[in-house]
């Protein structure tokens, strides 16, 4: 009985930290696997090449065209960030589903603003590309530019030959808010000093 006691507590408070914690974040070392591997400066994975286009409507679907390759073939983690002016946002990985030496293929996202304004201008921002192996080596990262434009242009975007050939690895999210949320932000700081 007592042994029943203490396993039910244990999964209780378990459960409570989980819940307190209150983020995707929170659960991310218990969904990555082990890091294994070698570490270090020539197990690093390397970014070769990145490319997508620069102007995209918002709404659209958006392509980001990713080449790397890792010495050791432990790759299985790729990461997008996005900028804008005031803002930043640092993307959870999106995990492969199993450890690579090569990744040439795409990443998704949708380019729908993470706002709550129905109204924006032209938004100027930029994306930073790197990935990540199972020992825990980060790559270089690549960063470009891009517009997003409400009456902006579908991707129609053709990558580059040695890009265009493989798989789409997944979807990653789009925190980009409108600059009328941004400057709102500004006006609570303001109010609140």
């Amino acid at each position: 009985m007592t042994f029943k006691t203490t396993l039910r507590s244990s999964v209780l408070g378990a459960s409570i930290f989980l819940l307190a914690a209150g983020s995707a974040k929170a659960f991310l070392p218990f969904l990555l696997p082990p890091q294994e591997g070698p570490v270090g400066k020539a197990h690093e994975p390397v970014i070769e090449a990145v490319s997508a286009q620069k102007e995209i409507g918002i709404g659209e679907l958006w392509k980001i065209y990713i080449r790397a390759s890792d010495p050791d073939g432990d790759v299985d983690k790729i990461y997008v960030s996005f900028s804008q002016l005031g803002d930043s946002y640092i993307a959870l990985p999106l995990l492969l589903k199993r450890p690579v030496r090569k990744i040439q293929g795409a990443i998704l996202t949708w380019t729908t603003l993470a706002s709550t304004s129905t109204q924006t201008g032209v938004i100027y921002g930029t994306a930073e590309v790197h990935v990540e192996d199972r020992a825990g080596n980060m790559s270089n990262s690549k960063t470009f530019e891009f517009i997003l434009d409400p009456f902006g242009p579908k991707d129609k975007f053709v990558p580059p030959v040695a890009l265009a050939e493989g798989p789409v690895y997944g979807q990653v999210d789009f925190p980009i808010r409108s600059e009328d949320d941004l400057a709102g932000d500004d006006d609570v700081e303001r109010t609140e000093d």
